[in-house]
């Protein structure tokens, strides 16, 4: 009989904290009865080396090259037997009640596809775990502002929910997915290297009836950002070239090139901004290195190359 429920957990370069994911993993499942397995994105700190020894019952998946959120989840799903699959990010602390209250959740929703919970960081703060679809409304305006003014169409943080409530989508450091929903509209989208791949997929999911849920009592550690702080402004142009992915596949390219130029124009904004304090310090800064290379990958035509993507 196949495990109940499969968890993919993706590394690149976080060999202590998935280590701690690990070790919060199995004192949740101390009889070993969920499927864990590990898809390591070609890491150079020996993160493969220490789950051979620390955890010889995680299925280990090393890759040679870096393959991104997407692509290399879906390696992982394509061979998913049970009926559920938890995606965690290697940042992320499970505690004990989560998964089973993930999977009652799903039992008794059968229309839920995906269902997400409360972020938190170490000490307690909450941290978004909601992303309303972007639209140009969102992108062109203060999106805070329309959580404060619109909360029921733009849920966030601020909100507080008495039980769990349909989104959106919800972010991918821990997702709660029902196989069958998955399937039924394919997997990620590997056009997209980083960033927006699990938005894309609960749009996806919502366009075919499927419901996306949000749990606000169910909490998870997140240390948020682990990997993608090594490569801040590479990571930046990356989020951009996915934003403008999404809006050209979902809203067609008039839209995207909206996005495109409001973004250049955003950066020229930031730069301006970033220059006192490059003054001050008499050097480059990280805002002033993240907008510089913003600018210099628009300028050269948005190639791919100078995001996360390995060249």
């Amino acid at each position: 009989m196949p495990a109940d429920l499969t968890i993919i957990i993706v590394t690149w370069n976080t060999r202590e904290m998935t280590r701690a994911c690990l070790a919060s993993i199995e004192k949740a499942d101390p009889y070993r009865t969920w499927t864990v397995v590990v898809v390591d994105n070609a890491s150079e700190d020996d993160t493969p080396e220490m789950i051979r020894q620390m955890y010889p019952w995680v299925h280990l998946v090393v890759n040679e090259r870096n393959l991104g959120f997407g692509r290399a989840n879906n390696l992982a799903l394509k061979s998913v037997e049970s009926e559920y699959a938890l995606l965690l990010n290697s940042d992320t602390i499970l505690h004990e009640e989560t998964v089973p209250e993930l999977l009652h959740f799903m039992e008794d929703h059968p229309e839920a596809g995906i269902a997400g919970c409360q972020l938190v960081y170490p000490d307690g703060r909450l941290q978004n775990s909601i992303v309303s679809f972007p639209t140009l409304l969102t992108e062109l305006t203060n999106k805070s502002l329309l959580q404060i003014i619109f909360p029921e169409k733009y849920p966030g943080k601020r909100q507080r929910f008495a039980s769990s409530v349909e989104v959106d989508s919800v972010i991918g450091a821990a997702m709660m997915m029902r196989m069958e929903a998955v399937k039924s509209v394919g997997l990620f989208d590997e056009d997209f290297f980083f960033f927006l791949e699990e938005t894309d997929l609960c749009f996806r999911l919502k366009r075919q009836g499927w419901k996306v849920f949000f749990l606000p009592h169910v909490r998870i550690i997140h240390f948020q950002g682990s990997s993608v702080r090594q490569v801040k402004p590479r990571a930046r142009v990356e989020y951009q070239r996915s934003l403008i992915r999404y809006f050209k596949k979902n809203h067609g390219a008039g839209s995207a090139n909206i996005i495109r130029y409001h973004g250049y124009l955003r950066a020229w904004i930031g730069l301006i901004g970033a220059l006192p304090e490059r003054i001050v310090r008499r050097g480059p800064t990280l805002s002033w290195d993240k907008y510089t290379h913003l600018l210099s990958w628009y300028h050269k035509g948005c190639p791919e190359g100078m995001g996360l993507q390995p060249k």
